[in-house]
């Protein structure tokens, strides 16, 4: 059976009408538990049953005035069978209501929570289910989840061997007030373990950052971001450290003052070294053009495919598309406008994609410019990276990856990038869009696969917000989460 035709059964029979079910789709649906076959006597004694719920009802609520009026602290036994068959009266009147009969086999279909969910998955990816059978729709979603959960499992696996790091290190080798949290870890593990290799290797890697370089700030947070993205990247610590080192020198001489320096380097740390002229060039051009911006929304649209010019035009739309909006707040806004105008969609499309993106992450962070921007530049379609970002939420809260609340959507926001099922997985920009976003073709500099600056530009604008969040509240305020 197709996907299209699995959807649609789903759908009829959701929304109660006869979907002419034929026995071989019948069977696919009901072997897997997404449809529940009730036949003709079931139904008729379910209806018979139902018909005395009224009387039932009524003979529950006086017996329980009753039952409270006489002292002890249980309810009689026969009272308690009452409220059983109530129960269970409901249920079948319940059932009886969404019950669909289907003439091919002579049978009653009821929708189960499973068939929901699935209709769920094929309602939110149906542009891409042309061509692909029903099996194989629910083998690559069980596969995509499967990895989340490989993913934070590996996540959990490093920031294990980073605590212990941490906590057998000599005291005086790291201040205190350079010491990392859970929270701080949990961070860095998130963004390592989207590397799918031995934990053990990324942890080595993040403490050799950490520990041998020479980072010439005493900003905790920089620091930590530095040295997750430096020990993410694919290549031996001494090519990127060297790199990392050349590039701080590089933008030294094009006036990046000194507390940029490491998340500017970090953020071009991905880009071959034959390219860094042209970004920087780039970058000096934007400042040219619009001398307030900083560095990091400067790399944001450096890193795009559109020259300085355009770079910056897109920029200005998207700034006063959600001005037009209401959406307001200094520098956020700024943030959000760069990551919208640095993506691969029309510029038509960047506000009302961030639009769609905000009215689902209301109440997940604050602010949300960043975070919508982030997944409105997506090459997915907005409401499909939605979904990535709720399985995501789902997956990190599932496997209980957090201390506060408040870090699930933050870490969930990391495992969601670059991931999607049916072969749709991206990095930076490999991935065709479907309509109405169009791919651009990326001129220089090369569009990296790796997109480090997109772990610098979260840390920036999402995870310090929190972090500077939990330095100044008691932990006792951080008990109730926001899934929006």
């Amino acid at each position: 059976m197709e996907s299209d035709r699995a959807r649609a059964i789903l759908q009829m029979i959701q929304d109660r009408q006869e979907a002419s079910v034929q026995p071989s789709e019948r069977e696919e649906l009901v072997s897997q538990g997404f449809l529940v076959s009730v036949d003709a006597p079931t139904r008729d004694g379910w209806t018979a049953s139902v018909a005395g719920l009224a009387a039932l009802r009524d003979r529950v609520r006086e017996m329980s005035r009753v039952a409270l009026a006489t002292p002890g602290p249980v309810a009689p036994p026969e009272l308690q069978q009452m409220v059983a068959s109530l129960e269970e009266l409901t249920r079948q009147k319940t059932n009886l209501e969404t019950l669909v009969w289907n003439a091919p086999t002579q049978e009653y279909f009821l929708p189960t929570l499973a068939g929901r969910n699935v209709l769920a998955d094929l309602t939110t990816w149906q542009r891409r289910l042309e061509g692909r059978t029903f099996p194989d729709f629910l083998r690559e979603m069980y596969d995509y989840r499967a990895a989340l959960f490989q993913a934070v499992s590996r996540a959990s696996a490093i920031q294990g061997g980073l605590l212990w790091d941490e906590e057998t290190r000599d005291a005086e080798e790291t201040p205190m007030e350079l010491s990392f949290t859970n929270v701080d870890f949990r961070f860095a593990a998130m963004i390592l373990a989207k590397r799918a290799i031995n934990p053990s290797l990324l942890v080595s890697a993040f403490q050799m950052f950490h520990h041998d370089t020479n980072w010439g700030s005493l900003n905790k947070v920089d620091r930590l971001i530095g040295s997750a993205i430096l020990a993410s990247l694919p290549w031996d610590f001494a090519t990127v450290r060297n790199a990392f080192e050349r590039l701080r020198v590089e933008l030294q001489y094009h006036g990046v003052q000194p507390e940029d320096r490491i998340l500017a380097a970090a953020s071009l740390a991905d880009i071959p070294q034959s390219a860094w002229a042209e970004v920087l060039e780039r970058i000096d051009d934007l400042h040219r053009g619009r001398p307030t911006l900083n560095f990091l929304l400067a790399s944001a649209l450096a890193r795009s495919p559109y020259e300085p010019a355009e770079a910056l035009a897109r920029f200005e739309d998207a700034l006063t598309g959600m001005a037009a909006r209401g959406y307001k707040d200094g520098i956020h806004i700024e943030a959000a406008a760069s990551l919208l105008a640095a993506g691969p969609m029309a510029r038509e499309t960047m506000v009302e994609r961030f639009s769609v993106a905000m009215s689902h992450l209301a109440g997940t962070f604050d602010p949300a410019f960043a975070p919508a921007a982030m997944i409105a530049a997506n090459p997915l379609e907005p409401l499909e990276a939605i979904d990535v970002f709720r399985d995501c939420i789902a997956v990190v809260t599932r496997s209980s990856f957090y201390d506060l609340t408040l870090e699930i959507e933050e870490l969930a926001l990391i495992l969601s990038y670059g991931v999607a099922p049916m072969g749709l997985g991206y990095l930076a920009a490999n991935l065709p869009a479907a309509p109405p976003v169009q791919r651009v073709e990326p001129m220089a500099p090369p569009v990296s696969p790796l997109a480090t600056s997109w772990y610098v530009w979260h840390g920036h604008y999402v995870y310090r917000p929190i972090g500077w969040y939990i330095a100044t509240h008691p932990v006792h305020v951080h008990t109730v989460a926001a899934f929006g």
